[in-house]
């Protein structure tokens, strides 16, 4: 093999690699300042830290001894802390993002362990029940497309602790 094929073989290698070991953690993240679910003031303490999107919190927030540190650093509750990584958490599934966190939050759903023990109907029907007359109402996923967060949650390996 020539030095060049040798080259691109790594290449390859290593972003195979990255996506296997990166991959799970990162379906749709957003910016911290494009979603609801941390405050301003949360949004200003996490950006002194270099905290500003919500793959980063995830990953400052998931372990309980990084959470503590972050707590201490920013002056962030720690169980705060937990909440903000659960719903980053959530994040995690392909096709969640902050509509749809809102929209699973008010139907109870908080992080990705309570989507994967989730029946995908019962949990559309409160879906529709909780944003009835609001404008989350006209943005409900199909069932369908529930069913893949649900199916898609059983899968990922929990992350945080």
């Amino acid at each position: 093999m020539n030095d060049r094929a040798r080259g691109s073989l790594l290449l390859l290698v290593c972003v195979l690699a990255t996506f296997v070991v990166v991959g799970e953690v990162r379906a749709s993240h957003y910016a911290l300042d494009r979603v609801d679910f941390v405050t301003g003031s949360e949004r200003k303490a996490l950006a002194r830290a270099g905290i500003l999107d919500t793959e980063v919190l995830l990953a400052w927030t998931a372990r309980t001894d990084k959470r503590r540190w972050l707590a201490e650093t920013t002056r962030i509750d720690e169980a705060r802390l937990g909440v903000l990584a659960r719903r980053c958490d959530l994040l995690r599934v392909a096709g969640i993002g902050p509509a749809a966190l809102t929209v699973l939050g008010k139907a109870g759903i908080e992080d990705t362990r309570a989507l994967a023990r989730a029946i995908a109907e019962p949990l559309l029907e409160r879906m529709r029940a909780r944003t009835r007359g609001t404008a989350l109402a006209a943005r409900l996923p199909a069932l369908d497309t529930v069913a893949a967060w649900i199916a898609e949650a059983r899968l990922l390996r929990p992350i945080v602790e």
